[in-house]
């Protein structure tokens, strides 16, 4: 009986520190300044097709992900790593895209890219990114996760650009808009 209580009550606490973990994550989120920027933002019209630099500002984390790789006819697409070695790259991670409301923010149309696929390992099935696109050919994405059924957790944020846009250099956002401590992710 001892076990049958310690096991319900180690439930409960978790349950009840993921919940307090996603409110706090989600205020996080929502109070970043790179929030109001996603909010004037839209669907992008057309969608993104072909390759997109991606980064993270602002993280303490040097992370592999170099982008992602659209394919806007077949509505899917792949993420793009370096390899160990930093010069070249590998694709892992495969999605599918859509449009429709955002998760947290539902007055606004986002692109939505879902990593739910079979070939996909099972912790990264809970992630949905959505994309606004901000400027011609530069999107700001959202990072979520649907681990907690009914309890969507925001991660962070991360930035794409098109690689058809005739700029050599990266539209870097504006450094007050990216707080060095937003603890950014990005799938």
């Amino acid at each position: 009986m001892k076990l049958l209580f310690g096991l319900v009550r180690f439930v409960v606490t978790g349950f009840l520190a993921a919940t307090l973990l996603t409110i706090a994550r989600n205020r996080m989120v929502q109070r970043d300044p790179r929030q109001r920027r996603f909010l004037e933002g839209h669907a992008p019209d057309p969608r993104p097709d072909g390759m997109c630099r991606g980064w993270l500002d602002g993280s303490p984390i040097k992370v592999s992900w170099r982008g992602k790789q659209f394919n806007a006819a077949a509505a899917t697409g792949i993420n793009v790593l370096a390899r160990q070695d930093g010069e070249s790259t590998v694709t892992k991670y495969p999605f599918r895209t859509w449009t429709g409301p955002g998760l947290k923010d539902p007055d606004i149309e986002v692109l939505k890219i879902d990593y739910d696929l079979p070939t996909n390992p099972l912790w990264l099935r809970a992630i949905l990114d959505e994309v606004v696109e901000v400027e011609p050919g530069l999107y700001l994405g959202k990072l979520h996760s649907r681990f907690f059924p009914g309890f969507p957790l925001s991660l962070g944020f991360f930035w794409l650009q098109s690689s058809r846009v005739e700029s050599e250099e990266p539209v870097e956002p504006n450094a007050a808009e990216t707080p060095a401590d937003s603890g950014n992710v990005a799938a």
